[in-house]
């Protein structure tokens, strides 16, 4: 029997509009202007594996994962999350259920993380975002389970 892959990109592309306003094209007799920041990706990524993107600084990877996860509409393209066209499912009642299923990573910590937060808060947001957690004890004791599974103390 052949599995289908958990994740499917096919012909992903993503345009952005970096024109002047429209007025200042008309008068100055300037045509739009198209920036493509991702153009025609396609892979696979199987259940249970792991595809790391690389690539110098401004080649496209954060916008690619932003069209993983549903961030931004792609230009062109698609993105298949267990079968299903992602952009269309997450714009669907159930997508709520959906994005509890993924999540994008950011590489700048300073970006990412308040230095103002508890770990607890930072490491909790999501569980409650999400309607995981019922009260603040199990809010304490899954965020302490979840700190230890990574090999760090409550």
């Amino acid at each position: 029997m052949t599995r289908n892959p958990l994740v499917q990109v096919r012909g992903l592309s993503k345009r952005f509009d970096v024109s002047a306003p429209w007025l200042n094209r008309v008068i100055e007799g300037k045509p739009r202007q198209l920036l493509q920041a991702v153009s025609e990706v396609d892979f696979d990524i199987e259940r249970g594996h792991t595809l790391a993107l690389v690539g110098e600084s401004g080649c496209g990877k954060s916008t690619l994962a932003r069209l993983l996860v549903g961030l931004y509409a792609p230009s062109q393209g698609e993105v298949l999350f267990e079968g299903a066209n992602l952009h269309d499912a997450l714009a669907q009642p159930q997508g709520r259920a959906l994005r509890r299923r993924m999540q994008m990573i950011f590489q700048d910590p300073y970006a990412s993380l308040n230095p103002r937060w508890t770990v607890e808060a930072i490491i909790g947001e999501p569980l409650q975002e999400h309607g995981l957690i019922k009260d603040a004890g199990e809010l304490q004791s899954r965020v302490a389970a979840l700190l230890q599974s990574v090999g760090l103390s409550a």
